[in-house]
């Protein structure tokens, strides 16, 4: 074991021992992890995390409730400010960590990967990313985006892998066509270079309402990653109301994002990072996508999630409380 690891699980040891004797909530059955992916022999396992784990619907995985976004980890100042996030992450219990290929033309991947491999804790995380090109729903296209990831991430195998960002029922058709990328997608599951499979959409509920029809005529994927706020309860395409009863009723995994409208509702003063994450953590969600820019805000986002979700009365205050604030401007990633 390098000294740099051995050191970095030491401090990591310390922080769990920190956390638990501060009196936080009682500690969630160890994270079910991915499998090892060609990692030392004597690579020691990470702690159990200290944040509250919650089951990733039909996948049978237990996960803390806390996830990395890949977008802001590659809009970081430089690899050495994106790797101390990966350690400050892991540091409060995160084990899933989000990217994706058209981020930063591969950025976020390349300092992830190389992060997740110089800490040699592949084997105890799980790694997402996805496969964007809405120009190009091809096999083909998902093709060349998969061999791209994994060469960034430097893994061979990836534990949820999602067609990212479908926009409109068309575009998921294409997608899920004789050909298209999800075809690639579910292979490449039944291959065993993807364990989950998944599709990500947060311009309008049509589009993933129409992968969820795809999903019953028998393409079955695993988990999706929707917006969750509490702005999106009062809007006309809101996919709290539309989209997540039927993730429910099928035990699909939710992933939310955008739980602070990217960034927008605690900037313009409707409510507070701490209540957004709390009211998305209060409904039926696996975990929460969340693009933290620095150690501070990952450290402050874990002492939250780690505080009970707003139960139905306080979400029910808040959504009254904030009712005169909604409109499209506060998500601009909605189709208009």
């Amino acid at each position: 074991m390098s000294a740099s690891r051995r050191e970095f699980l030491g401090k990591l040891a310390a922080a769990v021992a920190g956390v638990a004797g501060a009196g936080a909530a009682s500690m969630p059955a160890p994270v079910q992890a991915a499998q090892p992916h060609g990692q030392p022999q004597d690579a020691a396992a990470l702690p159990p995390s200290t944040l509250p784990a919650r089951r990733l619907g039909r996948t049978g995985a237990t996960l803390p409730v806390l996830a990395l976004g890949g977008f802001h980890l590659g809009a970081a100042a430089d690899e050495k400010a994106a790797r101390t996030l990966v350690e400050t992450a892991l540091e409060e219990g995160v084990r899933f960590f989000d990217s994706a290929e058209s981020y930063q033309d591969g950025r976020s991947e390349r300092w992830l990967g190389a992060a997740i491999a110089s800490l040699g804790v592949r084997k105890d995380v799980w790694l997402m990313t996805k496969t964007h090109s809405p120009a190009d729903r091809s096999a083909e296209s998902a093709r060349r985006h998969l061999a791209g990831s994994l060469e960034r991430l430097r893994t061979d195998r990836l534990d949820l892998w999602q067609l990212h960002a479908v926009a409109s029922p068309e575009d998921v058709d294409r997608a899920f066509a004789v050909g298209g990328a999800m075809e690639y997608i579910l292979e490449q599951q039944a291959a065993g270079v993807v364990r989950c499979v998944g599709v990500t959409g947060h311009a309008d509920p049509a589009a993933n309402l129409r992968a969820l029809e795809h999903f019953d005529r028998g393409m079955r994927f695993d988990v999706m990653q929707l917006p969750i706020n509490p702005i999106d309860a009062h809007t006309a395409r809101s996919f709290q109301k539309q989209v997540l009863p039927a993730l429910v009723e099928r035990d699909l995994g939710v992933l939310a994002m955008k739980t602070n409208a990217g960034g927008a509702l605690s900037k313009q003063a409707v409510c507070t990072v701490e209540e957004c994450l709390r009211y998305a953590l209060g409904l039926p969600v696996a975990l929460v996508v969340s693009g933290m820019e620095t150690p501070e805000q990952v450290r402050k986002n874990a002492a939250t999630v780690r505080q009970p979700p707003l139960d139905e009365a306080q979400r029910e205050g808040l959504l009254a409380r904030i009712a005169g604030r909604a409109g499209d401007d506060l998500e601009w990633y909605k189709a208009k």
